[in-house]
């Protein structure tokens, strides 16, 4: 779950660098391998955002699950 979350910041941070690029240097600075990278990357982020959420909730749940088990025994 650590090497996940340090993944979601990496990717977080190259989408931001990328995207002030994007923004600074105008419409038609980049070509589109550089827009089809761009748009993998923002993909790659929101599958990394969805596992990450995925991975929390069965967390909790069973920590909640293990909690309840533990009052009743």
């Amino acid at each position: 779950m650590k090497t996940l979350k340090w993944l979601w910041i990496a990717a977080l941070l190259t989408i931001g660098f990328k995207f002030y690029g994007l923004i600074s240097s105008g419409p038609n600075s980049y070509e589109p391998k550089e827009m089809e990278s761009f748009v993998g990357m923002v993909l790659t982020f929101a599958l990394l955002s969805a596992i990450w959420l995925v991975l929390s909730v069965i967390g909790r749940a069973k920590q909640a699950v293990a909690s309840r088990l533990a009052d009743r025994g």
